[in-house]
């Protein structure tokens, strides 16, 4: 059955909702079209509050009302949730049902004409996928579906027909409901239920899948307390960074931890993330503040920057009990490393560690950027980010500017509408392809004075309702909302793989390249060589 909207929002905390929202979209019925109430953050109206789901069938309105969870009915009152914590209701669901059914028809008949004279039936369906009510006056049997009847989903398409059967036999004046009428009905009511949420909306929503993506990810914590030696490896948005902090914490609680990883910017962030843990923060190349010292534990994130011996057995060795053949320590791999940048990566360091350790992953599930960035990365890339968990965003856009100037005024324009649609411009980062401030298409901006340095006001509280400037470098490890990559020219494509990449997947759910002459038709032969590299190796 199609529903409208295609997808629940993130925002639909019930899971009795999302469970029959399932099973309506599994429903092999072509002609019927089932309207989901989703409550978007700054919608124009509400106007069936009351009711979960209007299903437009060939023979009537159905109204699906969902109770999920604890459902007790004392005094004649009725109570919704969590002992302690019931929502009281003077109505039945079934009243409640028959409320909302009887406002949308009236709001319905304004629109496309009454709906009694036209034979148009209304009637509703309650269901309570966790418990089963008892008969009582409130309800017909075929108005109701309980827990055992519903069967995990597999009874909703019987529960269905039984109560459309019902409300047929019961309203002998109703005429079937032509396609052309369903149409104009579904016209009608679909900018209220099908109406595309501003971005700010849409980001919101993302951010709540984001948060329910990375706290799964927290499974994998099992396996970081019960190895003493562990190798996780995983593509950029994979939560690898998540889990070192997460893991940081409950070592520490057994002894002296030491962090690191080869970006300074990342360990400046992660001081900040764990300082109220009994954790030293240090990038690699400030090791040497610690010479001397011996820590119970080591965690190494980002570790395929440092995939050489003598970073390995040279500075890192001597600051761990044990060393690394024997001390308790956790390395965090992106082994898309391999791919982009083998100069960087000795595979004789990688298999000299991951003998003395054990190897988990690759994470499967990226939980930072979404399908559309996901794809792209990989077509141009080959590199493997896992799979995008985190839903439908924006396309990947690839505006042609001439030169710096016409570059900032693209820049400011994307920006414009933007911050039109209620994003705030914190939420946006400029990726300097260059790293060269002074040479920028930045400085031409009309926000040049607002744009704050990264490297300035990381791991500090100085953050302003400001655009970010970094270089590709120093954001290694961090994300925004929205990514601009800019100062691209083709001569930065040319064997750096890693640095396309790397920036690339900065963007949690936008993503916009300037392409200056030339820099589209290299993106499009590092494309046509992924695929020959794929062809090859199938």
């Amino acid at each position: 059955m199609r529903i409208i909207p295609s997808e629940i929002s993130s925002r639909t905390r019930s899971r009795a909702e999302r469970d029959v929202f399932a099973a309506l979209q599994a429903i092999p019925d072509e002609h019927s079209v089932a309207l989901h109430t989703v409550h978007l953050p700054k919608h124009r109206r509400k106007r069936v509050g009351e009711i979960d789901f209007v299903v437009i069938t060939p023979d009537m309105l159905l109204f699906i009302e969902v109770k999920g969870g604890r459902i007790v009915q004392r005094d004649g009152k009725w109570y919704y949730g969590p002992r302690g914590r019931e929502n009281r209701k003077e109505e039945s669901p079934w009243e409640q049902a028959n409320g909302g059914m009887h406002e949308f028809e009236r709001e319905m008949s304004a629109l496309v004409g009454d709906l009694r004279r036209q034979g148009v039936l209304g009637g509703y369906l309650v269901i309570t996928p966790d418990v089963d009510i008892p008969r009582m006056t409130h309800f017909e049997p075929e108005q109701y579906l309980g827990s055992t009847a519903w069967d995990g989903g597999r009874g909703l398409a019987r529960g269905v027909e039984r109560a459309v059967a019902h409300w047929r036999s019961e309203n002998t004046w109703a005429r079937p409901l032509s396609a052309s009428l369903r149409k104009k009905m579904l016209d009608a009511v679909r900018p209220d239920f099908d109406r595309v949420p501003n971005l700010r909306s849409r980001l919101t929503d993302l951010d709540a899948t984001f948060e329910r993506l990375t706290t799964e990810q927290m499974e994998r914590l099992d396996e970081v307390e019960s190895n003493k030696r562990l190798i996780l490896t995983g593509g950029a948005g994979t939560g690898k960074t998540f889990l070192a902090a997460e893991a940081a914490r409950r070592r520490a609680v057994h002894g002296s931890v030491l962090f690191t990883c080869a970006g300074g910017t990342l360990a400046t962030h992660m001081a900040r993330v764990l300082a109220d843990e009994a954790t030293t923060v240090l990038p690699y190349d400030r090791l040497d503040e610690v010479k001397g010292r011996v820590f119970d534990q080591l965690i190494v994130d980002e570790a395929q920057d440092l995939m050489n011996i003598d970073s390995l057995l040279g500075t890192l060795d001597p600051l761990l009990s044990g060393g690394l053949s024997e001390g308790r320590w956790l390395f965090m791999l992106d082994q898309n490393n391999q791919v982009l940048n083998l100069d960087a990566y000795e595979p004789e360091t990688w298999e000299w560690l991951s003998d003395l350790g054990c190897v988990v992953g690759p994470l499967r599930r990226n939980c930072r950027n979404t399908h559309q960035i996901v794809d792209q990365v990989r077509s141009y890339t080959g590199a493997d980010l896992g799979v995008a968990s985190a839903g439908e965003g924006e396309r990947v856009r690839f505006p042609t500017v001439q030169d710096a100037r016409e570059e900032a005024a693209a820049l400011d324009a994307y920006i414009d509408d933007l911050v039109a649609e209620g994003v705030s411009p914190e939420e946006i980062t400029l990726l300097s392809a260059s790293g060269d401030w002074e040479t920028s298409s930045a400085r031409f901006s009309g926000r040049a004075s607002r744009i704050q340095r990264f490297t300035d006001v990381v791991g500090t509280e100085n953050r302003k309702r400001r655009p970010l400037w970094s270089s590709v470098a120093d954001f290694k490890g961090h994300e925004n909302h929205i990514v601009c990559l800019i100062d691209l020219e083709p001569a930065h494509l040319e064997g750096r793989l890693d640095a396309v990449y790397v920036a690339w997947t900065r963007a949690r759910s936008q993503l916009w390249i300037a392409c200056r002459p030339g820099t589209r038709e290299r993106l499009k032969e590092l494309g046509v060589a992924v695929l020959r590299r794929e062809a090859q190796s199938a």
